[in-house]
């Protein structure tokens, strides 16, 4: 692709639509060169960069306007044509837009003038062809003088570039799918659906990267594709409007529309189709916003038309979310206790699968005839918003609810405090998780049992995990007798404490034996409480474990980014990270949520995403901030990465404190880890051992594969330890973790205990994991032991990217040489010699090339 986004329509002109249109003019083998193509297919845009080029090129041009006035008038067309020549001394390159704008005999006066005159002429036709234009478009096909350039839809990788072009920040694949279908590929229609999606605020941007985290609308602002509709007249505009809530109805939209003289008139100008089964849009985002543009009547009595014609069975859609939102358009045009029923069972068949449940159920509750109607309308709603992460709307139904607390159970009851505890902690409400914890959880609903389980809840949330485990094991006799719910969140909770504080025998008694919870065996639960665990596992490295626990269920994508981190599948993990911070859908799960964002500042600095990786633990510090020391570890490598050690020993002492403070266990090891290093480079050997035997104690508590990896590692390099050396490279190479192998292969290396086979298996490693920060670190280290770096162009090419990738993050140059370990002096050689051999001409251009993945 060339050239920039038009300011009007922002459309993208390809390359070779381009050079179609360019090469026939210089070459003079073309009189018109005709570019055709759909409303907003971007026909504007190809010839504004098609003028640019000539211009560049020497050869004049002109604009002719094609007047509204004009538009049946065709000696006065002809005639500005005529004038417009005669102003210069050499014919220019004319350019007519809109050409389907005239009549038929203007067109014809035209067409019919162009041979006498000395110039050749670029025009736009907007496609489908009029009727009463196909005699002229036939002759145009069979002319040997005219070159007709049709812009096709553009495909998916073209919609990817174009949402980077007008955001500067990437798509996640399926927002670009979302986006090439509801937009059929049409520019113009892209330009309005990301303006529904910005406006409507669907989308959440992390790490640089753009997300749907709600459903798709439309927007009811006045966009130039919706205008276009508007500008065809008011019987148009109506009935487009009305068709955008009628035509899933199929033949029946005709019947309920009433007055269908507009259709022709809106499938000539390319709004609506025609098919066998009815009318449909030309694309969905044309329906989405024309939807938005409806006022409060229009959506009521268009809503009820829909309605009562499904209910009578005069209209028939096989879409099981249309007559729910109909419903609630339909408003109190409906009968209350039958919308009510009707929204109340389509909310609860979608509850945890489709995000609309969500307003399916919230009209439900305010429909319902009766309190036992509107207390389960209620309940399902605080569900729903809990499923799917709506927090704030999720505690809200909970209060209502709780104002009818003679329809609910206790196990109910108990369901709807924890999502009510869940939202606190989720919106970041410590101070009310405190409140519980402290004094308030003895007026919490429910027994005493469930208080117990509501404080522990609390508890956990606040990061008093050493006090949640204490608590629910003195009164466990007590709450074990308690309904399901209790039970069950008795023991997850207990679990959770349990690992948190190195109690890791009744960790894994819950672990080994899921069925000691209740709901276990409900369907609705099992899922959930399986990645549950399957997190508990994970969050200590142990992921086969968790893979054999999660095999035969959907995965969601916190559990993909996680297991996929430690399967060294980094380009997919990325993603999936990214996608469950961006909606959220770990905010009920603390561990899981400061996991993920330790896993993905991880992956990004190692692939030299610097800034990035700094912008990911500052939100996770600013939001939910349980388990904080976990974001330590990323930090420290961070802050070493830059060259600032001291600042790093820091981060690391403070998470220690932090864990000391708190009677944490779990995570301890890696931050002890990352001290014995350091004070053994540092030439602190006395830290350095002291720092081992805790690192011991800490497997012996934990007992997992990653803190045995990690006391043998510490005791390896520190006592320069053959045997322990064998050890964990045995252990690692079982646990079969590429990114933990390839930094202990490296970190034995590193001291004298590998050889050249050690250095070459870490690097292969890393690049699996396209991690360009440790394989930088490794060519230095293979060169001081005189071990051949593999692949001298294809490591040319990755230093020059790893150049490319830190300017992008915006480092100084001498914060360059300090991440490359090397000079500012040799720094700026390299950047010139980057810019040179690229062709970028500064560090902005560059940045954007890298975004929009145009740099190779």
């Amino acid at each position: 692709m060339t050239g920039t986004l038009s300011h009007t329509d922002n459309l993208i002109a390809r390359d070779d639509a381009h050079t179609s249109v360019v090469w026939p003019l210089l070459s003079g083998s073309t009189r018109l060169v005709l570019v055709t193509g759909a409303a907003g297919i971007g026909r504007t845009a190809l010839l504004n960069e098609v003028r640019d080029t000539l211009e560049h090129q020497r050869v004049r041009t002109a604009d002719v306007p094609l007047l509204r006035a004009d538009h049946n008038r065709p000696q006065a067309v002809v005639a500005r044509v005529r004038e417009e020549l005669a102003r210069w001394s050499r014919p220019p390159v004319l350019f007519l837009d809109d050409l389907h704008r005239l009549s038929h005999d203007v067109l014809r006066a035209l067409l019919n003038a162009l041979p006498q005159m000395a110039t050749c002429v670029v025009g736009s036709y907007r496609t489908p062809v009029r009727p009463d234009h196909t005699d002229l478009s036939d002759a145009l096909k069979a002319s040997a003088l005219t070159e007709i350039v049709p812009l096709s839809p553009l495909n998916r990788a073209e919609v990817s570039h174009m949402f980077t072009r007008l955001l500067n920040v990437s798509g996640d694949p399926d927002l670009v799918r979302t986006l090439h279908r509801d937009s059929r590929g049409v520019p113009g229609l892209i330009d309005l659906a990301v303006d529904g999606y910005l406006r409507g605020g669907a989308l959440r941007i992390i790490d640089r990267t753009a997300y749907l985290v709600d459903e798709p609308r439309g927007t009811g602002h006045r966009h130039p594709a919706v205008e276009r509709i508007r500008l065809l007249g008011q019987a148009a505009w109506q009935t487009a409007k009305a068709m955008a809530i009628l035509h899933p109805l199929g033949p029946a939209a005709e019947q309920l529309l009433g007055d269908t003289s507009a259709l022709p008139e809106l499938e000539a100008a390319g709004v609506l189709t025609k098919h066998d089964d009815g009318w449909r849009f030309r694309a969905p985002v044309l329906a989405n916003a024309l939807a938005a543009s409806l006022g409060p009547y229009e959506r009521h009595d268009l809503g009820w038309r829909a309605v009562s014609a499904i209910w009578e069975g005069r209209a028939f859609c096989a879409d099981p979310g249309y007559l729910p939102d109909r419903l609630i358009d339909a408003g109190g045009f409906a009968d209350a206790e039958k919308a009510a029923t009707q929204l109340l069972a389509a909310g609860r068949a979608a509850v945890l699968r489709d995000p609309a449940a969500r307003r399916w159920l919230r009209a439900a509750a305010g429909r319902a005839t009766n309190p036992a109607q509107r207390a389960e309308a209620l309940f399902m709603h605080a569900v729903a918003c809990a499923a799917h992460n709506d927090f704030i709307s999720a505690m809200a139904s909970v209060d209502a609810a709780l104002e009818l607390p003679d329809e609910f159970t206790a196990h109910e009851t108990q369901e709807l405090h924890l999502i009510r505890l869940v939202g606190m902690c989720a919106s970041g409400d410590r101070a009310a998780l405190r409140k519980v914890a402290d004094s308030s959880w003895r007026s919490l609903p429910g027994g005493t049992a469930a208080r117990f389980i509501g404080r522990a809840v609390a508890m956990c949330y606040t990061d008093r995990w050493d006090e949640a485990a204490t608590l629910l094991a003195s009164t466990r006799t007590m709450w074990r007798l308690g309904n399901a719910a209790t039970v069950t969140f008795g023991e997850i909770f207990g679990m959770s404490s349990a690992l948190v504080s190195g109690r890791m025998a009744e960790f894994e008694r819950v672990i080994n034996d899921p069925g000691v919870c209740p709901l276990y065996s409900v369907d609705r639960h099992r899922p959930s409480l399986r990645a549950a665990m399957a997190r508990c596992l994970m969050l200590i490295g142990e992921s086969k474990r968790a893979e054999r626990m999660l095999a035969d269920q959907p995965r969601q994508a916190a559990d993909l980014a996680l297991l996929e981190v430690a399967e060294g599948r980094w380009d997919d993990a990325l993603g999936h990270a990214r996608k469950a911070l961006v909606t959220g859908s770990t905010l009920g799960q603390v561990a899981a949520h400061t996991a993920l964002a330790r896993d993905l500042a991880t992956m990004l600095i190692t692939r030299a995403k610097l800034t990035r990786a700094r912008e990911v633990i500052a939100d996770a510090r600013a939001g939910q901030n349980v388990l904080a020391h976990l974001l330590d570890v990323p930090e420290s490598d961070l802050e070493l990465v830059l060259g600032a050690r001291d600042k790093s020993r820091q981060v690391l002492q403070r998470g220690l404190a932090f864990t000391a403070q708190h009677a944490i266990v779990m995570g301890t090891d890696e931050l002890e880890l990352r001290l014995a290093m350091m004070s053994l480079e540092d030439g602190d050997r006395e830290d350095a051992e002291f720092r081992v035997e805790r690192l011991a104690d800490i497997a012996g508590t934990m007992d997992t594969g990653r803190a045995h990896r990690n006391h043998l590692l510490a005791r390896a390099v520190t006592w320069h330890d053959r045997s322990a050396a064998a050890e964990v490279r045995r252990l690692v190479a079982e646990r079969d973790q590429p990114h933990e192998t390839a930094l202990t292969l490296t970190a034995l290396a590193s001291h004298g205990l590998g050889d050249a086979r050690t250095m070459l298996e870490a690097y292969e490693l890393f690049g699996t994991m396209d991690a360009l920060l440790p394989r930088a670190v490794l060519r230095h280290l293979m060169r001081e032991h005189g071990v051949v770096v593999p692949g001298r162009a294809a490591t040319t090419a990755e230093q020059e990217r790893l150049l490319a990738s830190l300017v992008a993050e915006g480092l100084t140059n001498r914060e360059l040489a300090g991440v490359l370990r090397t000079t500012e002096k040799s720094v700026e050689a390299k950047l010139t010699r980057l810019f040179q051999r690229t062709g970028y001409r500064s560090r902005v251009e560059l940045a954007t090339a890298m975004l929009t993945g145009e740099y190779h």
